[in-house]
This record gives structure tokens, C-alpha cells and sequence, in this order.
């Protein structure tokens, strides 16, 4: 009796041992499982700027079982679905939806006509396009979006012989555009520029090894980047969004970008407002290497070698209260060319708050309004400074070598 009464006793413990492990263990593996989606929502949530990028500019998400297809091949093509047909080496996109453009062509051109409202989403799955003319040519829809597809490379060039004067890039966008996805992109434009949007650019990931003999990034009203490695060679800008008749556009926004640029003109060029939040930019060579109506540096470590001004805040159709410079916070290491050369030129106000400034030319700080320094560090030759100096430079002789050398010290 009393044996079983033991064994009774010692069963129920066990018993009771186990659920309280399984209770546990559920609990544990719940706890885990919402810990891991709270992990992913913020972590998405504070990659995602809303600012300067809407919610679409992000997603690459589509239906391949819905979708059109593009197969090149050759100087020709073979399309199927909806809103898509080929004549010759002419693909036309006539409506809005999805298209997958997949194969290699030589002389094939991806025209867009869609409706002035149409969003057209146009997925590059491992494309290889040479053409006389753009290859990819929006004229006409509401929204053009190009997703990089995951994984893929993507290779795109024109002809030194177009003659088409308007759509002078590789891809060319009269209206809206917006690039994302992670894969690759290359292109070689050979005529003039890499892209050309007549109005907004907004570019949410990816890699991009640009070659131009023009400008790599040619836009008119806004140029937002963010999320992305890019290598360029551009003859003239290299990153360029620029508009004469309207001061309050030809803005640019970029942040978490690794670029490296070499330009024979300027690396980065906005003439409206230049805002750079964060990310690693490097201007190898250019004339200037950060040009805009406005620069705003909030982080980011950026580094410039140019032959002229290495920043510098103008444009001559606005007022001097909308010219300035500030830098809040960041990297920034400048070294200029000799001659009438200034690391950091302002045609209004220039203000610094934080970050760290290294400069390096035959002067510092060239401003026409005035300037605020109350935080940061500020080095200028090897120098530390406690304020700054407005310097205009005499010629260059006492520095770096005699006057009119014009390259790298």
C-alpha cells in the first residue's frame, strides 16, 4: 500500500513537472515569435522615411502569376497579357500594371505610352538591353516605378549615334520615376546621360556602376536617394538635379548611401536645397564637389577633392536670405585645387553647429553674409580654429606650391 501510495505520489510530480516545462516552453516560444515581428516592424518603420519618399517608392511586391512579360531576344521580343505589344524591335507598354522584362536584346527600345494617370511598374529580372536610342523610354504615364529584382543584374547602354535630343539617357522618364529593389544596375551611356527625369526622381535601393559622358543623374525638379551603393564616371555632373526657372524645386535629399564619384564637372548638384542626413560620400575628382542654393549636412562622412570650390552655396536667381550653409553634424574633409580655390564658399550665411570639418586649400571659409560657429570641430590646414574666418583667397602662391598648378597637392 504504501509502495503504491509512492508511486502515485512521484507519477503526479512528473506529470505535473512536464506541463509546467511546456507551459513554459509555449510561453517562451510566443514570447519570442511577437519579440522577433516588434524587431522587424521597427526596424522597418525606422528605414522608411516618409519625408521625402512615400510608402510606394519602397515596395518592390508583385504578382508574377498576373504580371506581363517582356522576353527579349535579339532585335526583337515576345510579350504576353494585358497592355503590352511588340512591332519590330519596338516594345510598347500601353496601360497601367505590371510588367517582367527578362532576355538580352541588341537594338530593342521599351517605349512607355501609357494614360497620363497610369502607375506602370516595370520589374528588370536579369536584363542585358544595348540600343541606338534610349533603352528604356517613358513618354508618357502618371507614375513610372523599375524595380531591380532581387539577386539580378541588370545592364543597360545607348549609342554615341542617338539622335534623339529629349530622351538623351540611357532611361529616360518625361514624368515621375522612381527606381528600387536590390538588385544591380549598369549602364553606360554613350551619347549623354545615365538617367535623364524630366521631373521627380526617387531611387530606394540597389547598386549602381554608372559610365557617362554626360551627367550619370540628370533631373529637374527633386532627386531623392536613399539605401543605395553607387560607383560613378561622369564626364560632366555626376549627380545633378537642376532647374533655372523655379527656385523652390531642384532639390535633392540623400541618406545611408555609399557613392564614389569622379565628375568632370560636380560631383553633387542641386540648384534648389541639398540636405545629406547620412550615409558615406566619396568625390574623388570634380570641379566643385557639393553645390546647391542651400546645403544642409546633418551626418554622414563625406569626403571631396575638387579643382574649384569644394562646397559651395549659390544660385544666381535667388535671394541671398535662401543661400547658406550648415552643417550640423557628420564628416566633412575637403581639399581644393590651387588658385582662387575655397573649401567651403557661401554666397549668403554659413552655420555650423556640430560635426567635424576638415579643410585643406589656400583658404577656408569664403561667405558673403555672415557666420555662426557654436559646436564641432573645425580644422583648416592642420589648424584648429575657434571661430570662422571669412578668407578670400589672392591667388593661391602661398600655398601648396606656386601659383597655377591646378591638380592634387
Amino acid at each position: 500500500m504504501k509502495s503504491k501510495k509512492w508511486t502515485f505520489l512521484l507519477t503526479s510530480v512528473a506529470a505535473l513537472t512536464l506541463m509546467t516545462a511546456c507551459s513554459q516552453a509555449a510561453s517562451q516560444s510566443g514570447t519570442s515569435s511577437t519579440s522577433t515581428e516588434t524587431t522587424a516592424t521597427t526596424t522597418s518603420n525606422t528605414t522608411k522615411n516618409t519625408t521625402y519618399f512615400t510608402d510606394k517608392d519602397y515596395d518592390t511586391s508583385y504578382d508574377e502569376s498576373t504580371a506581363s512579360t517582356v522576353k527579349l531576344s535579339g532585335s526583337s521580343a515576345t510579350v504576353s497579357g494585358d497592355g503590352v505589344a511588340v512591332s519590330g524591335s519596338t516594345v510598347t507598354i500601353s496601360k497601367a500594371g505590371t510588367y517582367v522584362i527578362s532576355g538580352t536584346s541588341d537594338g530593342v527600345q521599351l517605349k512607355i505610352e501609357a494614360g497620363d494617370s497610369d502607375e506602370v511598374h516595370i520589374i528588370l529580372d536579369g536584363v542585358t538591353m544595348t540600343n541606338t536610342e534610349a533603352p528604356i523610354s517613358a513618354t508618357k504615364a502618371g507614375h513610372v516605378y523599375l524595380t531591380l529584382k532581387d539577386g539580378t543584374t541588370n545592364t543597360l547602354s545607348d549609342a554615341s549615334s542617338s539622335t534623339d535630343a529629349d530622351a538623351d539617357a540611357v532611361i529616360f522618364s518625361k514624368g515621375d520615376l522612381t527606381i528600387n529593389g536590390k538588385g544591380t544596375l549598369n549602364m553606360t551611356a554613350n551619347k549623354n546621360n545615365g538617367i535623364k527625369a524630366n521631373d521627380t526622381l526617387h531611387i530606394t535601393g540597389g547598386t549602381y556602376n554608372i559610365t557617362a559622358v554626360g551627367d550619370a543623374f540628370n533631373v529637374n525638379d527633386a532627386l531623392n536617394i536613399t539605401g543605395t551603393t553607387m560607383t560613378i564616371d561622369a564626364k560632366e555632373d555626376a549627380v545633378k538635379v537642376d532647374n533655372d526657372d523655379d527656385t523652390s524645386v531642384g532639390t535633392m535629399y540623400l541618406s545611408d548611401n555609399t557613392m564614389t564619384i569622379t565628375a568632370g564637372d560636380d560631383g553633387i548638384h542641386a540648384s534648389g536645397d541639398l540636405v545629406i542626413d547620412s550615409g558615406t560620400y566619396t568625390v574623388t575628382n570634380s570641379t566643385e564637389g557639393l553645390e546647391g542654393k542651400s546645403i544642409t549636412i546633418n551626418g554622414g562622412d563625406i569626403k571631396i577633392y575638387s579643382t574649384d570650390d569644394g562646397v559651395n552655396a549659390a544660385n544666381a536667381n535667388a535671394n541671398q536670405s535662401e543661400i547658406f550653409f550648415t552643417m550640423n553634424g557628420g564628416t566633412l574633409t575637403v581639399e581644393v585645387g590651387q588658385g582662387d580655390t575655397d573649401p567651403i564658399d557661401s554666397n549668403g550665411n554659413i552655420t555650423v553647429t556640430g560635426g567635424t570639418i576638415n579643410l585643406t586649400g589656400p583658404s577656408g571659409f569664403d561667405f558673403d553674409g555672415t557666420a555662426t560657429y557654436t559646436g564641432g570641430d573645425i580644422t583648416i590646414n592642420g589648424e584648429k580654429q575657434t571661430e570662422i574666418v571669412n578668407s578670400m583667397p589672392g591667388g593661391g602662391g602661398g600655398w601648396g606650391g606656386p601659383q597655377g598648378g591646378g591638380g592634387r597637392p
